[in-house]
């Protein structure tokens, strides 16, 4: 954990595409932050990105033993309420630095599938793939709809996190952070077709390195609704709420804010 911090801090000094990114996202997230705080909480994220590869590696590769005591969860009985009615549950999450650690933390608990983004280059895809498999019951490619509802047909909970620009196929333009962000509407659609239950998964890393707090919320009351608008921006709405709590701990590196509507400048180069 301190070879991570540390790795992070000295990645926070040195200029970069990543680290461009990052300082557009708090600006526009955070505009009530001066700018002497925007650039402290860019050096905490920096640090929380380092500390997230160091737990991909437990995450992947420590044994059971080593990792079981960390994981201090709250709220599993939502999910165990939904999966009693028979339909899967949706646990939807943003992406915190803490997400491999936090998701082999809970499996120890519930056995889920994981939807992951497939890697471009073929190496690291593979070891990917390969760590994936041995933790979580199914593994499903981003976007494959299908294998998501076969899974929530089985009564398996399905992990989602929504919070991507997937451009303007499947999306639509709602606030994230008061800007209105291109949003995939899945989760709406993937409830509706299936009946499953929609639950918010939070994760976040204890400062004292003492352990992880996962958190789920209860289950999301008239959801889906008619208004698919209103459905995808309730979620992001969900993930904003879940990120300020710990904001230091989100994946900022990510353009989030890519795709602009028509006629709108585009923020990053």
């Amino acid at each position: 954990m301190h070879l991570g911090k540390t790795l992070g801090y000295l990645l926070s000094f040195f200029p970069s595409r990543i680290k461009d990114t990052t300082q557009i996202n708090l600006a526009l997230c955070f505009p009530e932050l001066s700018l002497i705080e925007q650039k402290k909480l860019l050096k905490k994220n920096f640090i929380s990105v380092g500390i997230g590869v160091m737990e991909t590696a437990l995450a992947w590769f420590a044994p059971t033993k080593k990792l079981a005591h960390l994981g201090h969860i709250q709220g599993l009985e939502y999910v165990h309420q939904a999966i009693a009615e028979g339909k899967g549950a949706i646990l939807v999450s943003p992406h915190f630095t803490t997400l491999q650690i936090s998701g082999r933390l809970l499996s120890l608990k519930q056995p889920f599938a994981v939807v992951y983004r497939r890697q471009k280059n073929p190496v690291i895809n593979y070891v990917t793939e390969k760590n994936l498999n041995k933790y979580y019951c199914r593994t499903i490619p981003r976007g494959d709809l299908r294998s998501m509802l076969r899974c929530l047909e089985e009564n398996i909970p399905v992990w989602y996190t929504p919070d991507v620009d997937a451009g303007l196929r499947n999306s639509i333009f709602v606030p994230f952070f008061g800007i209105q962000a291109a949003t995939i509407t899945t989760t709406s659609r993937l409830a509706k077709r299936s009946g499953a239950k929609t639950i918010g998964a939070f994760f976040y890393r204890r400062d004292d390195f003492s352990g992880y707090d996962l958190v789920g919320e209860p289950i999301f009351e008239n959801f889906p609704s008619e208004d698919l608008d209103k459905d995808t921006a309730y979620i992001n709405q969900v993930l904003e709420n879940a990120i300020r709590k710990r904001p230091e701990q989100y994946i900022w590196q990510y353009k989030r804010f890519k795709t602009r509507p028509l006629g709108e400048r585009k923020f990053y180069k």
